[in-house]
């Protein structure tokens, strides 16, 4: 097994448990408010990129063990979900340069919204936070986006090598 290909199998199971602990917390915040359309289209983009990460495992699992087939339809499914998922951490990057150029008071004006006094939370717990909050965003975007680049290096390895697997002398 090649560095790459190890790599693509650790991002894709911590992208399911990065994936599925969002929306488990999702799910719960629908509990809570469940008027929330936010909170369930959210839930629905993070659907997308746990099926891209479910389908990303069918892929390494057919690239392993060369007798599981795949669905016909599964190249071009993939590359759609795909394209969904590294969106996804665009947006995901996005949010995080958004948030890197708040001040501390805005992001305490975001976060708080005033519920607390401000001598219980110092600036620089706060600034920390923030700090914390912006590097695992951008750990988790990022590996959103690799684990997308991964997967359509070895779906075309794939291809390549069932291209192969099904050309013969006789075929014209």
């Amino acid at each position: 097994m090649s560095f790459s290909f190890g790599l693509f199998r650790f991002l894709t199971y911590g992208n399911i448990f990065v994936v599925g602990l969002f929306m488990l917390l999702m799910l719960m915040a629908m509990l809570v408010a469940p008027s929330m359309t936010s909170v369930v289209i959210s839930l629905m983009i993070s659907g997308v990129v746990l099926y891209h990460n479910i389908l990303c495992l069918q892929l390494q699992r057919s690239t392993m063990e060369p007798s599981v087939p795949l669905k016909r339809n599964f190249p071009p499914l993939l590359i759609i979900v795909s394209v969904l998922s590294f969106i996804y951490s665009m947006f995901v990057f996005s949010t995080v340069i958004e948030m890197a150029r708040l001040s501390s008071g805005e992001f305490a004006k975001m976060t708080m919204g005033g519920q607390m006094k401000q001598e219980e939370v110092t600036a620089e717990m706060l600034d920390t936070i923030r700090k914390t909050v912006l590097v695992l965003f951008g750990i988790h975007g990022l590996a959103i986006a690799a684990n997308c680049v991964l997967s359509s290096v070895f779906l075309n390895k794939w291809k390549k090598e069932r291209q192969e697997e099904n050309d013969s002398f006789l075929d014209i």
